[in-house]
């Protein structure tokens, strides 16, 4: 069955082994990878005869951009799922914050404002504490003034 030799390039920094798609006229691609010492194999013996040392190199170099790129764009990936990933925790901390009936009941907007706009799940649960422990501080003030006997 014919075959092309599709992007033969090297893939150690020796340059003694070389991996190469050949695909077939039924559509299947296979890739194979040759040890420079295996002098007897026909699929490097065919390489050697079409394609020059130069070629090689460039088809090496421009597989280790490939490389590079697609690993940059992983990293792009994994950042950007990370930073998802954050930004529902936080919307999350903030929806069960706001939960809590003494934040919820608040009239205090300016602190729940501060709460919403909390950039960090750490800096909202601290905004809650402070709303709380003012809260809970109008509640005693509450309690004194309508038990003024005690």
């Amino acid at each position: 069955m014919k075959r092309t030799i599709v992007n033969p390039h090297w893939i150690n920094n020796a340059r003694t082994v070389i991996s190469a798609d050949f695909q077939y006229e039924d559509g299947r691609v296979l890739t194979a990878t040759i040890s420079e010492s295996e002098t007897t194999n026909p699929d490097l013996i065919e390489i050697k005869q079409k394609f020059t040392d130069q070629q090689l190199e460039e088809n090496t170099q421009r597989k280790i951009r490939q490389l590079a790129d697609q690993r940059s764009k992983d990293k792009e990936q994994k950042e950007a799922q990370a930073l998802r990933k954050q930004q529902e925790e936080l919307f999350a901390a903030k929806l069960k914050i706001f939960e809590i009936d003494s934040i919820k009941n608040s009239q205090n907007r300016s602190m729940k404002s501060r709460i919403r706009k909390s950039k960090s799940d750490v800096e909202a649960m601290a905004w809650a504490a402070v709303l709380m422990l003012e809260e809970a501080n109008k509640e005693v003030a509450e309690q004194q003034e309508s038990t003024p006997g005690e």
